[in-house]
């Protein structure tokens, strides 16, 4: 078996096993190890460049960042209309209305202040969209990478709660425990751009629903990535050995929104099959082991596995997983000779099995949208499922669509050159052409 490369991601740590030699003039990539701060004239690279939600039902709020210890942008109250003052005339307030207060930006006694956070993204409307029916008033997106050896940029969504009279920007923590971020809403969309300067993205793994991710590519003012989804539920382990076996227990099941993009162009830890796009993506709410995808060339298949405890916080409750692969079709095309996306279906053979062997009770789904393969594992169990996608050995490729045939183009006919005589008195001329005729004064003999 050939594994080409392998990347684990947990909540903590990432790392990763390099089985490829760079070449000798490759870029040394260097993305900044510290949080990356919001997109300024100062800094315009390896930087938060916007941020938007999008409540169920509503419309897609752009967020402002304010820095901890900053008041927060507020609705203002609308103003009582203006009255005319006269001398003889007092202000007439039997129209005058009372100013509103701003809508409370978060729910008061639903979450707790938790460690200190250098600021969050939020709006005027925060409240008033009823983002904070949860307990916090806005997010902290913390970019940076896995660790200060590593490339791999790491960001994390956090709910965030601000202080009354100081303004301080902390973790909205849960209320048994601070040190834990609240659940965030499972029905808000998060849009995060980033301006990620040369680094390009390798694969993308991430703990939400729904994630997609847009790169795009400038050599002029620096690379970006947009990655968009929703907070996904997760079984949060006190340590890895609750991931193992079916008797590990969680100690709180949170909502989270957590994504890791592996850079395609690092020298010391890229990630990918040579040839392929760099836009495969796997998300899951696995995250004690979420892996990326390993490929066998040999078996042509590909594997990938996820972990959490079996048992939620109640001991009773089995946690259930979701594991979704997005492989664009010129990845699938090179990896197993898929020509036709469209074939995924029925070619692609998935299987989930669980640590011990058997199989798990899970639903599997395969389906083409926008020039991708979409792979949708759900309902499994964990503590450790491995999930692999191989071309059945059946299979055949369809019949090409025959290529239109191009209208055959005739030849321009040839002229038939005629030849006359024409006369005049005793002198003749002969007049050839497609359509000859005698000159002015002659008479055709």
């Amino acid at each position: 078996m050939k594994k080409l490369f392998t990347v684990v991601a947990s909540l903590a740590l990432v790392s990763g096993a390099i089985v490829a030699i760079a070449p000798a003039n490759a870029a040394v990539l260097r993305v900044p190890k510290t949080t990356w701060p919001a997109c300024s004239d100062v800094r315009t690279t390896y930087c938060v460049d916007s941020v938007t939600v999008t409540p169920a039902g509503g419309s897609a709020i752009k967020l402002t960042y304010v820095a901890s210890g900053t008041a927060a942008p507020v609705t203002p109250a609308p103003a009582a209309p203006a009255t005319t003052d006269t001398s003889t005339a007092t202000t007439d307030t039997s129209t005058a209305k009372t100013p509103v207060a701003p809508a409370p930006a978060a729910a008061p006694g639903l979450a707790v202040a938790g460690k200190a956070l250098t600021g969050r993204w939020t709006a005027a409307t925060w409240g008033a969209a009823g983002l904070g029916a949860l307990g916090y008033d806005g997010i902290a997106v913390d970019a940076h990478t896995a660790n200060e050896f590593s490339n791999f940029v790491m960001v994390d969504v956090l709910p965030s709660l601000t202080g009354t009279t100081d303004n301080l920007v902390k973790l909205a923590g849960t209320t048994a425990n601070p040190l834990f971020a609240t659940s965030m809403d499972p029905d808000m969309v998060i849009s995060i751009k980033l301006k990620t300067g040369d680094f390009q993205n390798g694969v993308t793994v991430a703990i939400g629903n729904a994630v997609t991710t847009e790169a795009v590519i400038d050599a002029a003012t620096g690379n970006s990535v947009t990655i968009t989804g929703s907070p996904v539920t997760v079984p949060v382990a006190s340590d890895s050995k609750q991931c193992t076996g079916e008797t590990g227990k969680a100690i709180a099941n949170i909502r989270q929104f957590q994504v890791i993009i592996v850079p395609q162009n690092d020298d010391q830890s890229g990630f990918g099959v040579p040839g392929t796009s760099g836009g495969m993506m796997v998300a899951s709410n696995g995250s004690c082991g979420l892996t990326t995808p390993i490929w066998n060339n040999d078996q042509k298949q590909m594997t990938w596995s996820a972990a959490a405890p079996h048992f939620a916080a109640d001991g009773i409750t089995v946690n259930k997983g979701f594991y979704r692969a997005i492989i664009p079709a010129k990845d699938a095309d090179l990896l197993w000779g898929l020509k036709n996306a469209a074939d995924a279906a029925t070619a692609l053979e998935v299987s989930i099995t669980t640590e011990a062997g058997g199989s798990a009770a899970a639903t599997t789904n395969i389906s083409v949208k926008n020039n991708s393969i979409i792979i949708d594992a759900t309902g499994f169990s964990y503590s450790k499922p491995k999930l692999s996608v191989k071309i059945k050995p059946t299979y055949k490729a369809s019949a090409a669509a025959p290529a239109a045939s191009t209208p055959a183009v005739k030849a321009p006919a040839k002229a038939v050159i005629k030849k006359i005589t024409c006369v005049k008195g005793s002198v003749k001329k002969t007049v050839s052409g497609a359509a000859p005729k005698c000159p002015a004064g002659y008479k055709q003999k």
